[in-house]
């Protein structure tokens, strides 16, 4: 193609000839066309700055409060770092300073500043620094309760954070007159360690999840919703042992804000409390939560033993009612899913003995094993099909009971 031949078909698309010529000149009519805006090019509105929303988990023990925290740390791919509220204290006294925390984040990081300005920081037990009651020396200072939740009020709204990362390696000293000088008998050449690092972390960007169990909280909020009035007719609740429900008690709509009742006078300050505007709560893990722990989870603790008693080539079941019976002792016993384990320990205790080196090749739990009624049950070599007998009849058990 030529170099004029572009110019020609712009001008065709621009210019159309009219069938009227005058002296070889056509005329023209310009066809005004509408201008093409590039989308990329157009003004986007405003955005507005979105700011973070700490967040503050009430449960008790074993319902999953640090599980559900590194999960979604590890979904959103941030860094992640624990801390126990009950080591940190004011700064200038004996424990650690809650800049701990940031500087377990940057670890976590990989000494990333970026990566660590938006990561998670988990603080757990966050009941235990709880204003102490007013005893003791007059004018004393509260150093663990108060005064760490002084110093978390900045970090958890925003702030820049200096953390100093000290080198692990040392640097040697220049020896006198250039060259490797022996040094004498006796005597080590001096070391003087690296130079530290310092960083910078900000923290506007860093999600704050604050946990606790606060044990005896239910005995609070218990008396602050509760309703009386008096009367011939009134009918007052019965007061639990060690508690008693105030008589005059207003006879008011209740509110249902969580923070009304968390927000108990004298336990945290109200800086602190207004800056977790999050507030949920985890119900205790119930028996068929237990069970699913126990049997469905990546990493069950069934399949735990199941592929250790496999190591000794042994084949270890247990009956649907077996667990069950694990799943309520566990309940009866408190612990969540912690509880769990240490059934599991004591009751595969006798097992875990007999089995290494025996001819044993086949366990079976039921549940009056769980209750301490009966022994495991044991085959060996060979007798795998009255192993899948006995197993078959315990379930079929368990299924004429529930029907």
């Amino acid at each position: 193609m030529e170099p004029q031949e572009p110019m020609q078909d712009m001008h065709s698309e621009l210019f159309a000839d009219s069938p009227e010529t005058v002296d070889g000149v056509s005329t023209a009519n310009v066809h005004p066309t509408r201008p093409q805006l590039d989308p990329a090019s157009t003004p986007r509105p405003c955005l507005p700055f979105f700011e973070k929303s700490n967040v503050l988990v009430i449960g008790p023990t074993g319902s999953g409060k640090t599980l559900l925290a590194k999960t979604l740390a590890r979904i959103l791919d941030v860094p992640f770092s624990v801390s126990d509220a009950t080591s940190f204290t004011q700064a200038g006294y004996v424990g650690e300073d809650v800049e701990m925390a940031i500087e377990r984040l940057l670890q976590a990081a990989n000494w990333d500043p970026l990566r660590a300005s938006m990561g998670i920081v988990y603080i757990d037990e966050v009941d235990k620094i709880a204003k102490k009651s007013a005893g003791g020396l007059e004018g004393s200072r509260d150093v663990g309760g108060e005064g760490v939740q002084q110093a978390l009020l900045r970090m958890m709204e925003g702030s820049i954070v200096t953390v100093q990362a000290k080198g692990d390696t040392a640097v040697e000293l220049p020896t006198i007159g250039g060259g490797p000088a022996s040094p004498r008998k006796g005597q080590q050449r001096p070391y003087m360690p690296a130079k530290s690092d310092t960083y910078r972390i900000d923290t506007s960007n860093v999600l704050f999840i604050l946990s606790g169990a606060f044990v005896g909280i239910e005995a609070i909020i218990k008396q602050r919703v509760s309703k009386g009035s008096i009367g011939f007719t009134a009918t007052l609740p019965m007061p639990e042992e060690g508690t008693s429900v105030p008589f005059f008690t207003p006879n008011r709509k209740t509110a249902k804000n969580v923070l009304d009742l968390v927000e108990i006078p004298g336990m945290f300050i109200p800086e602190f409390i207004s800056r977790l505007p999050s507030i949920t709560t985890l119900a205790p893990l119930t028996i068929p939560d237990l069970r699913r722990i126990l049997t469905e989870v990546k990493g069950s603790l069934i399949s735990q033993y199941q592929a250790l008693f496999g190591y000794s080539g042994v084949e270890i079941r247990f009956t649907s009612a077996a667990l069950v019976e694990i799943c309520r002792k566990a309940a009866e016993r408190g612990g969540g899913a912690r509880g769990l384990r240490g059934i599991m320990e004591a009751l595969l205790l006798e097992p875990m003995y007999e089995v290494p080196g025996s001819d044993i090749r086949h366990v079976l739990i039921t549940a009056a094993v769980v209750r301490g009624e009966a022994s495991p049950g044991y085959w060996g070599k060979g007798a795998g099909v009255a192993f899948w007998e006995a197993w078959a009849q315990e379930e079929g058990k368990t299924l004429r009971t529930a029907t």
